[in-house]
Order: C-alpha cells, then structure tokens, then sequence
C-alpha cells in the first residue's frame, strides 16, 4: 500500500471514530447523567437525517437545513422528556428499554409514511465540495476534512459545558446524587429535560461523511 492510499484510509477511519463518538456521546450523556436506556437513539439520528434532507430541498441550502433541523430536533427531545421519559427516572431498566423500543417502532413507521422508503442523499454545499490531491490519481474531499473538524470543535464545546459552566456543575451534581442536589435548589427535572435535549442534539448533528460517497446500501 503507498503512502497516499495509507493516509487516505487513515483519514477515513479517523472520521468514522469521530462521527460514532458524537452519537455515542449523546447516548453515553442521557445513561450516565439520567440513568435511562435510550435504545430509541438511533432513530434520533436517523430522523435528523430525514429532516435535513427534506429542510434542504425545500430551502434550497443545507446550511440553512442545519439549524433549522438541529431546532426541530432538540424540540421534539423536549417533548418526548416531558411527555414520556421523566416518567421513566424511578422505574427499572426493563421498563425503560420496552419504552425506548416501542419509539423506534413508531419513528420507523413515520419515517416510512412520511418520507417513503427510497434512498435519499444531500448535495454536498458548494465552499466544500472541493478536494485535495495527494498523488496524480488520489484525492480527498474536504468536505470529509470539515467534518472531522466539526466533530472535533463539537467534542471540545461538550467538554467545557460539561467541566466548565454552571450548567455542567449542576448536571454533575444530579448525576451524583440527585436528591442532595434537589435539597440544594438544583432543578433536576429542568436538567433532565436539557440534558435528554442535548443528547438528541448530539444525534441530530452527525452528518454522513460524504454524500458522494453513499450507496444503496446506506440510508438517511
């Protein structure tokens, strides 16, 4: 194997890590602080795809999709909290996982009725759909390069919140005893809400890593 095609394969696994760390860090965060077994975190993911997707073509720009869709997203995470999973926090495991599992069913359904069944793609914004050469027949897209970077800067943003801010404090100290944390003022209910939002956000971030790249064997 030469050098071009060792870096290349290289870049490519180091891109696939980062992107399974975002949705592992959503449902890593939403288990560790919360206690709650989310199998329902991929359909998360997958539903944020399906929206961007539909956002871009009605908005003409992915860019735009983006927020737009991250905002839909953290909403409905919003929503199921308050809806479904705050009444989960004091029940077993099993009940949390017959829940959970029931939401993919749902979601795959509305999925299918909403969006159909075929394979769908997002074209690749025009600042990145370049790529650079590392030997007179290899390329790599910079679109790969930029969301490597995303995931890293995203990855640093989750620490500081976490380490760092006042918020991060008091999702560490529910996650650590909640009742003490409730006797001091800490809303825990409110940080339970957050941090399922955020871990749906963290879902809904994860992009494909190269749109020119899919086949039909990969789906939004």
């Amino acid at each position: 194997m030469d050098l071009p095609t060792l870096l290349i394969q290289v870049l490519n696994g180091v891109q696939y890590g980062l992107l399974l760390f975002l949705i592992a860090s959503g449902l890593t965060l939403v288990f560790g602080i919360m206690g709650v077994i989310n199998l329902a975190h991929g359909s998360f993911y997958m539903l944020a795809a399906y929206l961007a997707w539909a956002l871009a073509e009605r908005l003409g720009r992915l860019w735009l999709a983006l927020p737009v869709g991250l905002a839909l997203s953290i909403a409905l995470g919003l929503a199921l909290e308050w809806l479904l999973i705050s009444r989960l926090y004091r029940r077993n495991h099993l009940d949390q996982v017959l829940l959970t599992y029931g939401l993919i069913l749902v979601f795959e359904e509305l999925r299918s009725v909403i969006w159909g069944d075929d394979v769908h793609g997002v074209a690749i914004p025009e600042l990145l759909s370049a790529s650079l050469p590392l030997s007179d027949t290899l390329d790599y897209p910079v679109y790969r390069l930029a969301m490597s970077a995303a995931c890293l800067a995203l990855a640093a943003a989750l620490y500081l919140l976490i380490q760092r801010t006042r918020l991060g404090m008091m999702i560490r100290a529910g996650s650590s005893n909640r009742e003490m944390a409730e006797t001091l003022g800490v809303n825990i209910t409110l940080v339970y809400r957050v941090v399922f939002a955020l871990g749906i956000g963290l879902a809904a971030l994860n992009l494909p890593p190269d749109p020119r790249g899919w086949s039909d064997d990969d789906t939004l």
